[in-house]
């Protein structure tokens, strides 16, 4: 009796021992184990070029906060969630912003490479030197080993570490390729770049390896079966001047009905694009209020109407160009083509002028030429816009904005997802109400960097048909490379669209 009490004792402690093992020690590259963003750092990294490359000496200063500001301020292009594949991530960049601070930007411009690179010994030491302020869980932070103009790369270590310890569990160099226009999103467009190639590339490899974060206390008491399954990213900072203390911030989600698309794929493939295409171009460059005057959205909405009529099944009757519409031209020519448009037709929409995003509402304007700044009476809302498509009975509706849309009207979808598999008949039987839109929320840039490459893929473009999703997959990358905005791609709520896509029908030589 008593040599079974000692056996049974012996396995009652193996298995606590073994339960107690098993909630304190987590793989970090698990989806459900939360982690905290800590941001760039700066500590050792070496800027490779001429000091000219990096902008006047008086700017150095803030130079390097400005980085991370881009990764807060456009977390949804530096999404760590799909990029790291993390259902939950919390944004703590206080931390990087004072350590870089302490740092004399002047000093680390070398004009010649070949200075002392980083290594996991060395960003130990860094991390080992941060004040944590008693943070616990899984902390993601990247060390920045040079900024190379040179070479044209950037080198940045991928580096996990325990918060609660100070322990470096897993770090890796990466490269990336700069790219856009300015000092700022040059070096930031590296970062992004890197992050791209580190999913589609790295991830995988590094999964399989036996990264653990040991004794777990997890961020803000969760644990990861508890972790909340909204794509919510919560940024918490201490307050730096321009930074948001504390924001929530909703990331859109993929809403492709996969069912009705492999519904239409089984179904009869006998559908040919077909109908009437109509278009609707508005540029606003002329206002009432001549200080809002713009130089190009009236020359970018008459180029689009030139490559839709000699290139694409459109007539030049119908497509119908609004240069400095007011709001009320804009509904008559909305009206009108409700009377117009059949159920086999096509209706694409163009809008290039000024746009305004309300924060307090989340509601996005078009302001036409007789808008007032200061006055929303004649501001022409993303809600009211969406009413008007609802009342066209079109095959297929494209909205293609050069300005602010309002995320809760506009269902985004994974850019990662892609339409050639799918049947381009069955894409044109099943209606749609989609839009394609710059990703801008405030007044857009008089050279607008989103038309430049959506008429430069629309020129280039031989294929016969062209679906609205397979044309936005093909200009992303370049807008993301050359602007500071992230276009966007997706299902216009409630208006009716069933999964399928406007096509663009090119016409033959």
């Amino acid at each position: 009796m008593k040599s079974s009490l000692k056996f049974l004792t012996v396995v009652l402690t193996l298995h606590f021992s073994t339960t107690l093992f098993a909630q304190q020690a987590e793989d970090i590259f698990s989806p459900t184990l939360p982690v905290t963003w800590l941001g760039l750092d700066f500590t050792g990294a070496k800027f490779v070029g001429p000091p000219k490359e990096f902008g006047p000496a008086a700017n150095y200063k803030t130079l390097m906060a400005s980085w991370n500001k881009i990764m807060e301020n456009e977390y949804k292009k530096f999404d760590i969630k799909r990029f790291f594949r993390k259902k939950e991530v919390t944004m703590q960049f206080s931390q990087v912003y004072k350590n870089n601070e302490a740092l004399d930007f002047a000093s680390l411009i070398t004009e010649k490479d070949g200075s002392e690179a980083l290594s996991k010994n060395k960003i130990q030491e860094i991390v080992s030197s941060y004040d944590f302020n008693g943070m616990s869980g899984l902390g993601l932070i990247f060390n920045v080993e040079s900024f190379n103009k040179e070479k044209k790369i950037s080198e940045i270590w991928i580096t996990f570490i325990n918060l609660s310890s100070q322990e470096v569990i897993f770090t890796e160099k990466r490269i990336g390729r700069p790219g856009g226009a300015g000092l700022r999103n040059y070096w930031a467009n590296s970062v992004f770049n890197m992050m791209e190639e580190i999913n589609r590339k790295d991830w995988n490899r590094w999964a399989t390896g036996n990264f653990k974060l040991q004794n777990a206390t997890y961020a803000n008491n969760k644990h990861p079966e508890n972790a909340n399954n909204q794509r919510d990213v919560t940024t918490t900072n201490v307050p730096t001047k321009g930074v948001p203390t504390s924001t929530k911030l909703p990331v859109t989600s993929d809403n492709i009905n996969e069912a009705k698309v492999s519904n239409a794929l089984a179904a009869s493939k006998s559908v040919t694009p077909g109908g009437k295409y109509y278009a609707l171009l508005i540029g606003v460059s002329k206002y009432q209020d001549n200080r809002l005057d713009l130089d190009n959205p009236v020359k970018d909405a008459r180029k689009i109407k030139q490559v839709l009529t000699e290139e694409y099944h459109f007539e030049p009757n119908d497509a119908i160009l609004l240069e400095n519409p007011t709001r009320g031209d804009i509904f008559s020519a909305l009206y009108k083509l409700r009377t117009k448009i059949t159920t086999n037709d096509n209706l694409l929409i163009f809008y290039a002028g000024h746009g305004y995003w309300d924060e307090k509402i989340r509601q996005g304007y078009w302001w036409p030429r007789d808008a007032n700044a200061s006055d929303p009476s004649n501001w022409l809302s993303n809600s009211d816009l969406r009413e008007q498509l609802r009342g066209i009975s079109s095959a297929h509706t494209l909205l293609v904005s050069d300005a602010c849309f309002s995320g809760g009207l506009f269902r985004t979808r994974d850019p990662s997802i892609k339409t050639a598999s799918i049947d381009y008949q069955m894409l044109y039987k099943m209606p749609s109400r989609r839009a394609i839109t710059s990703g801008t929320l405030t007044a857009v840039p008089d050279r607008s960097v989103f038309v430049e490459f959506f008429l430069k893929r629309l020129n280039q473009n031989t294929d016969q048909f062209l679906p609205a999703q397979q044309l936005f997959n093909n200009i992303r990358l370049a807008i993301i490379n050359n602007s500071a905005t992230v276009p966007q791609e997706g299902v216009i709520a409630e208006t009716g669209d069933e999964g399928g896509d406007f096509i663009f029908q090119k016409k033959k030589n």
